[in-house]
This record gives structure tokens, sequence and C-alpha cells, in this order.
């Protein structure tokens, strides 16, 4: 396997991860199950992971023509 599209599909990963991390971290804290400092911890740990692994997944032609390619047969990318 192409070491791009295993970056490109790691990036992917990572991405939806911290979506969904911040998303239940969010939940919790507006709940009272977690407190305030932690949340603003794993916020702002997630949003930092989101923004350096984002692009890799939606935009990899900004990153060269090998990761566009690469970005046509990763996982979760369009397909067209």
């Amino acid at each position: 396997m192409n070491v791009r599209i295993g970056i490109v599909n790691l990036a992917s990963v990572l991405a939806l991860a911290s979506l969904a991390v911040g998303m239940i971290a969010s939940i919790l804290c507006f709940l009272g199950r977690m407190d305030f400092d932690a949340f603003k911890l794993v916020f702002n740990l997630m949003s930092l992971l989101w923004f350096l692994t984002a692009p890799l997944w939606i935009t990899p032609q900004l990153f060269g023509e090998a990761f566009t390619e690469a970005g046509k047969k990763a996982w979760l990318r369009p397909k067209g």
C-alpha cells in the first residue's frame, strides 16, 4: 500500500474521531459529568487534532500531485 494513501486514511479517521470526542466531551460537560477545565483541555486538544488532520483528508490536492492521487484511492474520500 502506498504510504500517502495510508496517511490520508489515517488523517480521515483521526479527523472524524476528534470530532466525535469533542462532541462527547461537550455533552458530558453540559450534563455536569465533566469538569469545565477538563472539558477545555479535551476540546482544545481535539480542535488541534482536527485542524492538523482535516486538510489531508478533505483537500489532499493542497499537498501535491502524489497526495491528489492518494486521495482518489483513500477510504473516506468521495469517488468522482
